[in-house]
């Protein structure tokens, strides 16, 4: 097994995880399931890194892992194709003058 397809069955597994520990939400109406828009947003990804030829192919497996620590931390969903990190809750100024 390369090192790209272990990476994404991690991805595969930590979205099942993700969708069965949220249950259902606002934009998920079926409960305890992921959706599956987001099981083909990893299947196009990893899909587009494994067409990489060669020496690529570490290159591509420690972007794979990447995404996997990515959405490990939940700063890549990959239902979301634009904005693909979430962006930074806003400061203000008081938040700014405690630091």
């Amino acid at each position: 097994m390369s090192s790209l397809l272990a990476a994404w069955l991690a991805e595969m597994a930590l979205i099942t995880y993700r969708g069965a520990a949220n249950g259902g939400t606002k934009d998920n109406p079926i409960p305890h399931l992921p959706l599956p828009s987001q099981y083909v947003g990893s299947f196009i990804i990893y899909g587009a890194l494994s067409l990489i030829p060669g020496e690529g192919q570490r290159i591509a497996s420690a972007a794979g892992w990447g995404l996997v620590v990515a959405t490990f931390l939940n700063l890549w969903d990959p239902s979301k194709p634009a904005g693909t990190l979430k962006p930074a809750p806003p400061i203000n100024s008081q938040t700014a003058k405690a630091a």
